[in-house]
This record gives structure tokens, sequence and C-alpha cells, in this order.
């Protein structure tokens, strides 16, 4: 993370007494016995949750688990060894990855207590009281349920009189009747809100009683699914619970926009194809953490600052169908910018045909200073006569440098790239974001933050769901299933009816049995998230569900290379991916979980598997 984004976020986390482990205090100054006395009180409480839910996602750290999903992959170098760790299936209790995806979700967890405790105390209205547990209900559920399907077991805090010292560790299927007994609290939310920060630009930035819904239907599948796997009878918990969300939707309002470039474009960050999200940024809310991501899926060394966090996964990509959604989640070439200007453009795996030499760009005007420019020049020609291979005089004051050499890969990191967070700037200064699709042919800003609303559940999603629930519990009818399907197609591949299975085999949608309608809702809810580690069900949540996650251990560990595309004489161009697998034994659940924490299990003896 770049330093002064991370000195913005400590500031932050000092400002706001954010917990840092589980025995801390996560309200800060708040004492229930001198809290709890009036509305604003219990609005301030609220806030103080949507604080510690901006900061569970604001950077990467904390979402890094799901990197161990087959869309996406990691820089083996620079700084990333921590997410590396996390995607090669080997991380330890001290990964950054770790430490921070389990102190943040505990610290919403607390602080989600400390409403549910207190907030009847409050002198206000049955009504306001009940919106305020419910908005703690949920996102207590919400934590929980990230941190079941990254670290299996979990301690069980749901008092703020607990801590990791005293707490019991409680079994997955433990943690999941909580997080079932939350969201059917939260059922009890209204449809909507009327007043910021409740609401605000046309959308609901608290939890909903359909949100809670939908959220509902994602926790059962996970239930139905493994570790649990309580099969059909979870999957028709899902369908119903997805169907009463589509049935009211009349209601809400919720839609699949037509064009797949305005899903995650700033031009339409608040826009009713969300069911759940996190706000970030809106500058007239009691909540200001920035989404720290716009530069993780640029590549490092582009000129634009980009961070590479995140890498497409080849074989993923590779497999990924045509249409608007892949040129919307992947950028379709790679660029190098300068400024504000793109000055070259070309595929990730091209291969330069031969040298290629770029103007060097002087730092000083002689009309300015002289003195300094005359020695920039004598520096160069000192170059050119010493590094003839990698520098040239072009005429007098004009040098260039060779950039690259005939058979170089003109990206390093030689993987598909992802443009899901990624924001044009203003043709005049980078630092300044436009509001719009993203281009990639545009320049790119650089400014790395921004106020966008992480989309956690989408409209397209929840749809998915009912169809594969319905098709995994032996509804008879699947007549709506399949619909909900080719209706989340249409916007994004070219060829919408037909579906290319597992096993390669295409069907109709028309022509699917129930079997497989589910594995081709299973495979696009996939394609809808991929890249997407903010998603509340990432395609890693949804490989642990169909325990799946061996597999991509086992592709990892075997690594074959791929034939990512082919030039007009037929010269093919393989790539193969970067991170090792170090632990290359399967162990089961300790590897499909992330350890705990090293500094809790020296606390908690009873943090073990």
């Amino acid at each position: 993370m770049n330093s002064k984004i991370l000195m913005g976020c400590l500031f932050a986390a000092s400002m706001l007494t954010t917990s840092c482990s589980l025995d801390e205090d996560p309200k800060g100054q708040m004492a229930q016995e001198t809290y709890f006395t009036c509305q604003a009180d219990l609005d301030a409480s609220i806030h103080a949750i949507y604080e510690k839910l901006n900061q569970t996602q604001s950077w990467t750290n904390p979402m890094y688990p799901q990197w161990q999903g087959d869309d996406m992959t990691a820089n083996p170098g620079s700084n990333k060894q921590a997410v590396a760790a996390l995607d090669g299936f080997s991380s330890d209790g001290d990964n950054k990855g770790v430490t921070d995806a389990w102190k943040l979700h505990f610290a919403l967890i607390k602080a989600c207590n400390f409403v549910i405790e207190g907030a009847e105390k409050t002198p206000t209205s049955k009504e306001e009281i009940n919106i305020a547990l419910g908005n703690a209900h949920y996102w207590r559920a919400y934590a929980y349920f990230y941190l079941v399907r990254v670290f299996g077991p979990l301690p069980f805090i749901t008092s703020t009189d607990l801590d990791v010292q005293n707490c019991t560790v409680a079994s997955v299927e433990e943690i999941y009747d909580l997080i079932v007994k939350d969201l059917k609290f939260a059922e009890s939310l209204p449809t909507s809100y009327s007043k910021a920060p409740r609401n605000h630009d046309g959308v609901d930035a608290w939890a909903t009683k359909q949100a809670a819904q939908s959220t509902l239907a994602a926790v059962y599948m996970a239930m139905a699914g493994y570790p649990l796997n309580k099969g059909a009878e979870y999957y028709g918990l899902a369908a119903a619970k997805a169907k009463e969300v589509i049935d009211a939707n009349g209601t809400y309002g919720f839609y699949n926009d037509a064009d797949w470039s305005h899903v995650y474009s700033m031009g339409h960050n608040y826009n009713k194809e969300t069911v759940v999200g996190i706000d970030n940024n809106w500058n007239n809310g009691s909540w200001d953490h920035d989404s720290e991501l716009t530069s993780c899926c640029r590549f490092e060394g582009l000129g634009d600052g980009g961070w590479g966090d995140a890498w497409g996964e080849i074989a993923f990509w590779k497999r990924y169908p045509e249409g608007p959604r892949k040129d919307a989640i992947y950028a379709p070439k790679v660029t190098f910018q300068k400024g504000t200007k793109i000055y070259r453009t070309v595929d990730w795996w091209e291969i330069a045909a031969e040298d290629v030499w770029e103007p060097v760009d002087l730092k000083n005007d002689p009309a300015k200073d002289k003195e300094a420019y005359d020695k920039e020049i004598a520096d160069l020609e000192k170059k050119v006569a010493e590094k003839p291979e990698e520098y040239r005089k072009v005429s007098t004051g004009k040098y260039e440098q060779r950039t690259f050499k005939k058979g170089d890969q003109y990206i390093a990191a030689y993987h598909p790239m992802f443009a899901v967070y990624t924001t044009n700037c203003d043709p005049s200064n980078s630092n300044i974001e436009l509001k719009q699709p993203y281009d990639y042919t545009k320049p790119n800003y650089t400014n790395m933050t921004n106020g966008r609303r992480h989309r956690l559940i989408r409209w397209s999603e929840v749809l998915l769901w009912y169809a594969e629930s319905a098709a995994r519990s032996g509804v008879a009818d699947l007549t709506a299933a399949k619909e909900y399907l080719r209706e989340v197609r249409k916007r994004a591949v070219t060829d919408f009816e037909n579906v290319t299975l597992s096993d390669g085999t295409k069907v109709a949608i028309a022509n699917m049995t129930a079997d497989q309608l589910a594995e081709a809702c299973y495979i696009e809810h996939g394609w809808e998230v991929a890249g997407q580690w903010t998603q509340m069900v990432t395609r890693r949540a949804d490989e642990l569900r169909m325990n799946e996650l061996k597999k991509n251990f086992d592709y990892r560990v075997a690594n074959p290379e791929v034939v990512v595309a082919k030039d007009a004489t037929g010269k093919e161009y393989k790539a193969k991916e970067s991170v090792s697998v170090v632990k290359s034994t399967w162990a089961g659940d300790n590897t499909i979980y992330c350890p705990y924490p090293t500094v809790d299990v020296e606390k908690n003896p009873l943090l073990k598997r």
C-alpha cells in the first residue's frame, strides 16, 4: 500500500480506536453505562458499525484469502509475498492477509455486539431501536459469514464481555446457526429508508429486509455444500428465500443494466443493480473511508503507479466466454502511460518483434537552466558512448533508449489484467477521476483512492442463486430458473443461449436437465464475480461450497502451460502461473482454511484444528 494511504488509514484507525485484537474494546470511548441516552447516541453506534465495515474492505489485505479462487493469482515477487502465499495455499499465521481479515472482521463483530447489548436502553421509538438492532445483527452475520468460510471453526463472541482469552471456539455449524439467527432477525428491517445517510443517491446504504433475504439465500447455499453438506433441503431454503426477493422486486426496483460496462462504472456508482453495497467516501455521511483499490488491477511498471495486487489466472481467462462482460472484467489490451498520455497498447502475451526504442524525456530546459541542461546532455552522451546497445543519439538534443529487446515480453507480469476497479482520469490531470465507464484506451486515474461503492450482492447473483438452488433442490418446473440464467447471459456473452459446461459440452439452456442447469448457474456465477474480491460470494467461496478448492490446488501444483493465443502464422503463445505452491501436499481443511493468527493462538489454546 502507498505510504500516504497507509498513514491516512492508521490515523483514521487511531481516531476511531479500531480493535487491533480480539481482546480490545471495539467501541472506543463509548461505555454502555453512559451511552444510549438519546437517538443521536443510537445513530452514532450504527455509524461506528459502518466505520468498522468499511475497514474490512478499504484495502486488499483483509481480502487476500479470496486469491485461492481459480479466477485470481498474484505477483510472486515485489511486495506481494503475503498474497502470493495465500494464493498458493501456503500461508502461515503471521501473514498480514490472515491477521487483517481476522482482526478487522472481529472488530466489526464487537461493534455490532455493543449495539445488540445496549440499543434497547435508548429512550426512542421501538421502530428506531429495531432498525439499529437489525443493522447490528445483519452486519454481525456478514462478518461471521466471511470468517467461517476463511477460517472454519471460530471464537464464539456474542458479548462485549468476551475476548479471545476466555471465549469458546464454535464449530462451523454453530457459527452458521448464529448467522441464520441474525439474518432472520434482520428480515424485520424496513425495505427502504427515506433520509441520509440511511438512503442517499437513490440507494439504501443501511441494511434492508431484502438485503437480509438475499444474504440468507447465499448462506443457505453455503450450508447446502461443503463442509456441512446439508444438500437439497438447504438448496430448497435458498431457492425460497431468493424467490421472495424476486417476487417483491416490483417494490424494490432492482435490475440488470443492459450495458455491462455500467456494472462497476463510477458513472453508475449508486445503482439498483446492487442489492447490498458498502459505501465509501460519501462526504455527507458519518463514515469517511475511501476505497483504496483503483490501482490494484493495473500492473506495476506501466507508468501510472499500478500496484498489481491481483492478476488474472490464465486458464480461467482462457475459458472465459467472449462478450461485453469479459471486456469489462479484463482489460482487452494493456496500455503504457506517461502523465495523461497512452503511448503503447499491447496484448498481455505479446512479444517484441524487434528492438523498441523510445525518446528520452529531458528533465531540464536550456532556456531555464543551461548548466543543468548541459550536464544532462553530457550524461546522455556518455551513456551513448558506453552503452550503445541501450542508448542512441537521434539528433542534437534528442536521444532514445531501448526499452525492449527483440523477443522480450512487453508485459513483465505475463498474465491477463483485470479492470474491475480501474478508472479513467481527466485528460489534463491524472489525479482527477472521471465518473464514467472504464475505457482501457484512455489514460488511467492515478490518485489510488475513490468513493467506489463495493457491490457485495448484485441482482444477477440473486437470479442465479435462485436458478441453481431450484435445480439442485428438485423444483419441478424450471422454466423461470432457465429464464433467469438466460437474462444474466443476454447482456454478457456473444452466444447467450448455449452454455459450455465443465466437461466441454455445449448445451442450450432450453434443453438443460436440472443437473446441467445447476452446473451452468454455478459456472455463470463464477464469470459474474471474477476478479471481484469484495463480493460477498467470491469465486473462492463458490468453489469452497462445491468442494473444488482441491481441484485448484492440484492444478496449481501441476502448473501446465496454456496456449493463450496464436498469430497469423500459427505461432503459439504459451504461459503458465508464476506463484509456487510451497506446501504441495493437500491436507484437507488445513489447506482449505487459513491458519489462525499466531498471536491469538498463543492466547487461546482452543484455537487449533
